[in-house]
């Protein structure tokens, strides 16, 4: 499922989930704002958990 979201989305996710990175961090990689990390992540998370719901 992770596969299936949005290339920024899924970034961020795997980032921060698989990686442990700050959201600081993931920002200066990426070139993105803190806050574009924590939306995008908070973005995925909903994603996941729909996807997630559907199949239950």
């Amino acid at each position: 499922m992770i596969h299936t979201l949005p290339d920024g989305y899924r970034m961020v996710f795997n980032l921060y989930v698989f990686e442990g990175m700050s959201h600081q961090q993931i920002g200066e990689m990426l070139g993105v704002s803190e806050s574009t990390s924590k939306s995008q992540l908070h973005r995925a998370r909903a994603i996941l958990k729909d996807k997630i719901s559907q199949t239950s």
